[in-house]
């Protein structure tokens, strides 16, 4: 057995004004030599953008960038000619691949949440990509659902790395089973909203538990839950 967790209120924090975040990982000006990634996933920032407010034109190279909007809307425009607008309940992927510069702003209507993922690809270089998808649609209660993968299987955006990120909704009192991954991968949980056990811990939300061993586990929620898994390349 393998677990370590880490809690909400161990994690980074920036305040800019119009921007609010929260990082799981080092990033920007929070560093910690403890919490530089987990396996090929380098970043997951928790970001709150005032209304109309934003990034301007910046370089990325080399990343796969996963974007989970939660509320509001959030416009994309990039050096490709990619322009779209994300709003909750879709995702965003872009890959940066040989460089590409974007832009992301919240919509005047109103405040936009959204998580921002990056995951290291397993191949650089390559002419940059991108793609968005609505999930409002697909039945998250009690299973997961595939949001990204390496293969695209289930409808899910393919990425850049033999990596998947799965989301469910959970109901009080519910059972689901955290799936086993392949050799030299690891899982990690992060709890968007609720309460939930594993193995006896108890996480809340923006908890998040690390599993690094190959064991099947099974998570009981708590209260109505909200969850994503992640399962990734750990060299």
């Amino acid at each position: 057995m393998s677990l370590k967790i880490h809690r909400s209120t161990e994690r980074g924090v920036a305040e800019h004004g119009w921007l609010h975040s929260r990082f799981s990982f080092s990033f920007a000006h929070y560093h910690n030599s403890n919490r530089m990634n987990f396996g090929v996933l380098r970043v997951i920032n928790d970001d709150r953008i005032d209304a109309g407010m934003g990034f301007d034109m910046h370089p990325h190279k080399n990343m796969e960038i996963v974007s989970i909007v939660t509320k509001g809307s959030l416009e994309h425009r990039d050096s490709q000619g990619n322009h779209g607008v994300i709003k909750a309940g879709e995702i965003q992927y872009m890959s940066a691949g040989s460089g590409v510069f974007h832009s992301e702003y919240a919509m005047e209507t109103s405040d936009t949440e959204l998580f921002q993922i990056w995951i290291y690809p397993n191949q650089e270089g390559g002419v940059p990509r991108y793609d968005q998808r609505d999930f409002n649609h697909h039945d998250k209660t009690n299973q997961w659902v595939t949001l990204i993968s390496g293969d695209g299987r289930e409808d899910s955006i393919t990425i850049k790395q033999d990596a998947a990120i799965y989301l469910a909704e959970i109901n009080e009192s519910k059972k689901i089973l955290i799936p086993d991954v392949q050799k030299d991968h690891g899982r990690l949980i992060f709890i968007i909203e609720g309460k939930i056990e594993i193995n006896g811990h108890i996480l809340e939300a923006r908890d998040e538990l690390q599993i690094t061993d190959k064991e099947e586990y099974t998570l009981l929620a708590l209260t109505e839950s909200k969850v994503l898994l992640f399962d990734v390349p750990m060299h």
